[in-house]
């Protein structure tokens, strides 16, 4: 899935936002007895909200992991750590971590309520560019977590015969110095494939609290129409 276009989900979003607040549209949805969808895309809000909220806990894991990973390879680069039981570690922690990311995307990719359907609804409902929206917002979130994971997709220092991992290499080795040419590169780009998601991390967190933010302004339009 493509790096998520989290300008095109603002102007899209802040344009529903303000056709929910367009008194002509809280008039016509009422006024047209439309309250059960009104009703069934605020539900929808909702878990669009536990949506983000969970995509933020996996940041944080990943966070968490990240820091680990740093310093394991900090760590070997200067030759202080038992390299054969780090490298073990590490791959133990990219699993889970993998795990983890699998899990909660099969989870947003699975949150399909038919509610959300915009054929679902008359044609003449303002209603369909929530909705639209909606699924933009999950998209989203599941592209966030696609692109955390290719990012700690790491590299291998293969030759061209030889296909293993370079982990299993740093097992007799104390330092720098005494390792292969190979290796010492896949140690560099797997350093900067590390610095990569730090930084695609911190841009997350921003966009998915903008996120939070217009989806609750959404819930609460939506609220208010209901008990207008």
């Amino acid at each position: 899935m493509a790096r998520p276009n989290f300008d095109a989900l603002r102007d899209s979003h802040n344009s529903a936002n303000d056709l929910l607040h367009s008194p002509l549209t809280k008039q016509s949805l009422v006024h047209n007895q439309q309250e059960k969808w009104v009703h069934q895309v605020s539900e929808a809000s909702l878990r669009m909200l536990e949506v983000c909220s969970n995509t933020k806990d996996v940041l944080l894991f990943v966070k968490d992991h990240l820091q680990d990973l740093q310093s394991t390879f900090r760590r070997i680069s200067i030759g202080k750590t038992a390299v054969e039981g780090k490298f073990a570690a590490y791959h133990h922690h990219r699993k889970r971590l993998k795990k983890e990311m699998l899990k909660h995307l099969h989870s947003i990719n699975g949150m399909k309520n038919k509610y959300t359907t915009s054929d679902l609804f008359p044609k003449e409902c303002n209603l369909t560019v929530v909705v639209h929206v909606l699924k933009e917002v999950r998209m989203t979130a599941m592209s966030i977590i696609e692109t955390l994971m290719s990012l700690m997709s790491m590299p291998s220092s293969n030759r061209k015969s030889n296909k293993r991992s370079f982990a299993p290499k740093f097992t007799c080795v104390n330092s720098l110095s005494s390792w292969e040419k190979s290796d010492s590169t896949a140690l560099q780009i797997a350093n900067k494939r590390l610095e990569a998601v730090e930084i695609a991390i911190e841009e997350f967190e921003v966009e998915l609290e903008c996120i939070f933010r217009r989806l609750i302004q959404t819930r609460v339009s939506l609220l208010n129409i209901l008990t207008s």
